[in-house]
């Protein structure tokens, strides 16, 4: 092993301010699924059971020798105590088929998303009238049968339940990232109309669908502020993926994306929150914009679909990159293929600074454990070549 001079710590925040480490930070993307299949449950119990499921995570954690932070601190919600919010994530519930409850959904399955359209073409304008607080109120009932109190008093419970996985973390000298979650107006308008929906009103009622981003962007910002402080984690997830190259042309990108990215990007960065930019899918192409948000304040976090060594080419000097062990790897690679893929990371990507190495998403619910150690091991035990 390496002998380190940093704690995990420090570690990490060198990689975020551009600085050198003694080695390469290791961070994966942790939620119930994976830990929950290795610890003899299935995915239906540690989703339901909240206690067991965080443990799961906590023992593998601890059977590794554990990593140098958590990215989210586990698998629950940060969110305010409003009933917008609490109606916004129903609104997101209601469209996934959830294992052990679902007919076809394994209890060792993942959850399995199924888009519909949730909102209508005659809702924008409400929600450009009202904004999307005001519109989620009204409509409560459209989306979910609880009353504002029970929605408030899950919304509670779901920020608790966060707290305390950022203060188990914090017990072991482990930073979290992230203490809130939040989309671009873009990714939340087209998994809400859905993908072919959406995107057909980007070219029937363009005006309309970027009246209605202008109306949501500052409730998105101001809830994402709230609820970092009320989790005490300075810094923000920012869900992205359908405003890429891998989805859209440039010119769709430039006026329905970007702006709000950087919009969202500045106004955390004023209040000295990091955004983690969590890129599913291709943003190869996208790239260069990102020279535009704030520096040393956003992690641009990879899926292995976007190709992470032109990013160290582009925003090494300019921004974090974390990634990008992809998920087959994880799941039916070996820990030798594991090995090497991460040693080519930490060579290219990791050399000097500004690189944490994780999983691309999400670590997979039928991950391998000996795969899994390989990445944390090899994070622990290789320098890059000279």
């Amino acid at each position: 092993m390496i002998k380190e001079t940093m704690t995990s710590k420090e570690r990490v925040e060198a990689a975020i301010n551009l600085e050198r480490y003694d080695r390469v930070p290791v961070a994966p993307l942790m939620d119930v699924m994976f830990p929950s299949r290795y610890k003899g449950m299935t995915v239906a119990h540690g989703i339901s059971h909240w206690k067991e499921g965080f443990q799961a995570i906590v023992d593998i954690f601890d059977e590794v020798g554990g990593w140098d932070a958590m990215i989210l601190p586990g698998y629950s919600l940060a969110l305010t105590p409003r009933v917008a919010s609490g109606v916004t994530a129903a609104l997101g519930s209601g469209d996934y088929r959830f294992p052990g409850q679902d007919p076809g959904v394994s209890e060792y399955s993942q959850p399995q998303y199924v888009e519909r359209e949730r909102l209508t073409v005659e809702d924008y304008d409400e929600i450009i009238n009202l904004g999307w607080s005001g519109f989620a109120e009204k409509h409560r009932e459209r989306f979910t049968f609880f009353s504002p109190d029970q929605i408030i008093a899950w919304t509670q419970r779901q920020t608790e339940h966060y707290t305390r996985e950022r203060e188990t973390w914090d017990a072991r000298g482990i930073p979290s990232l992230c203490g809130a979650i939040v989309q671009s107006p873009l990714m939340f308008l087209s998994t809400k109309r859905s993908l072919t929906a959406f995107t057909m009103d980007l070219h029937r009622i363009p005006d309309k669908v970027e009246a209605a981003m202008d109306a949501m962007v500052d409730g998105f910002i101001e809830g994402a502020i709230e609820a970092a402080g009320l989790t005490g984690i300075p810094g923000v997830f920012l869900v992205l993926e359908r405003g890429g190259g891998f989805y859209y042309p440039l010119r769709i990108f430039e006026r329905f994306e970007f702006p709000y990215m950087k919009k969202m990007t500045e106004a955390f960065a004023a209040e000295g929150l990091l955004t983690v930019m969590h890129f599913d899918q291709d943003w190869t192409l996208n790239l260069p914009y990102l020279r535009e948000l704030p520096r040393k304040m956003c992690v641009v976090e990879l899926d292995s679909t976007t190709d992470i060594f032109k990013a160290k080419e582009i925003l090494g000097d300019h921004m974090c990159i974390a990634g990008d062990v992809p998920a087959s790897l994880s799941s039916i690679g070996t820990p030798e293929e594991m090995e090497a893929y991460c040693r080519k990371l930490i060579d290219i990507v990791g050399k000097d600074t500004g690189f944490i190495l994780s999983s691309g998403c999400t670590v997979p619910a039928d991950a391998k454990f000996e795969n899994f150690k390989a990445m944390i091991d090899t994070a622990k035990s290789y320098l890059p070549a000279n």
